[in-house]
This record gives structure tokens, C-alpha cells and sequence, in this order.
């Protein structure tokens, strides 16, 4: 399964992303970062409990960040249970707001039918806004979907632009 928990995945560059946003919300000095920053600490030292303790009055002030977040530990069950439900919830919220990597988690989703029931049309949905944001997964799971005609019309011209545009980023799994 394709995912993209920057801070806790092998996969991915486990923390630039969430690095650059602490760097940016470090310098608006309000409560607010102290706590997201606090969170990431947290998530360093493999305290994931803090980590939803300090996020989640964050995602439900509608802070995206702090939504996909706690997506990804109820993804994961890290700090709490696992709860694809739950997941599914903060990521829509961050995805609804234009979170990339939201968007491509919720088509991960959907594609396997995590907490959801499996829904190849859905996932198209979702992959798609993500890649169209320049999501390199997103792009190759659409190359895929249009190679195998999974919830949109078998295409390998779409295919081939998807495909391409992902390995153009680097992404292993499209070259």
C-alpha cells in the first residue's frame, strides 16, 4: 500500500516535509506552533499519545496539517487504537481543504477499502486531485488505474502522462 506518513514511513523522506512546516510555523510565534511543534517532538521520541493529545484541539480549530496528522496515527494505530473510520475523517477534512497528501492517503484508501467500503471510482477521485497538485504516488496510481481501467476507462495514452509525469520526480515505481 501506498502511503505518505512523511514523519514515520521508510518510504518517503521521513521528515523534510513536516520539517519545513514546523520552520514556518515556528516563526508566527503563537500557541499554536508551540503545540504543532510540540507534536512533532513528540512523534520523534515515539510518543504518538502526546502527539493526538496536542494535534487534535488543532485539526478540530480546522488546522489541515493537524488533521492529516491525526489521520496518519489512526492509520497507523500509533498513539491510539487503529480506526480507518477515524482516519478517513481527518483525512477528508484535510483533503476537502487541498491537502495533497490527505488526497492521496483517502485514494489509498478507497482503492483497498480501509474503513471504507473498496471503491476504485472513489480512489480515481481522490488520486486524481492529489496528482493534479503534483503528488508523484498520486500520479503513478493513476498511471496504474488507467493501465488496468480500475474505476475510469482502460487508457494508456492517460496512462503514459501520469506515468511519466511521477517519474519525472523520481518516482521509482513509474520509471
Amino acid at each position: 500500500m501506498r502511503t505518505t506518513w512523511k514523519p514515520l514511513s521508510n518510504e518517503t523522506k521521513p521528515l523534510t516535509f513536516l520539517l519545513v512546516l514546523t520552520f514556518l510555523f515556528l516563526f508566527c510565534g503563537s500557541v499554536f506552533a508551540d503545540d504543532f511543534k510540540d507534536g512533532l517532538d513528540a512523534i520523534n521520541r515515539g510518543d504518538y499519545k502526546t502527539a493526538h493529545e496536542l494535534w487534535l484541539p488543532l485539526a478540530e480549530q480546522g488546522d489541515a496539517v493537524a488533521q492529516f496528522n491525526l489521520g496518519l496515527l489512526y492509520d497507523e494505530g500509533l498513539g491510539v487504537e487503529r480506526d480507518y473510520k477515524e482516519a478517513v475523517k481527518w483525512y477528508r477534512l484535510a483533503a476537502e481543504q487541498g491537502d495533497y497528501d490527505a488526497q492521496n492517503n483517502l485514494g489509498v484508501i478507497y482503492e483497498y477499502g480501509h474503513g471504507v467500503s473498496q471503491d476504485d471510482k472513489e480512489a480515481f477521485k481522490w488520486y486524481r486531485l492529489a496528482a493534479e497538485q503534483g503528488d508523484a504516488d498520486a500520479q503513478c496510481s493513476l498511471g496504474l488505474m488507467h493501465v488496468e481501467g480500475q474505476g475510469v476507462q482502460q487508457d494508456y495514452k492517460e496512462a503514459f502522462k501520469w506515468y511519466r509525469l511521477s517519474a519525472e520526480q523520481g518516482d521509482a515505481d513509474a520509471q
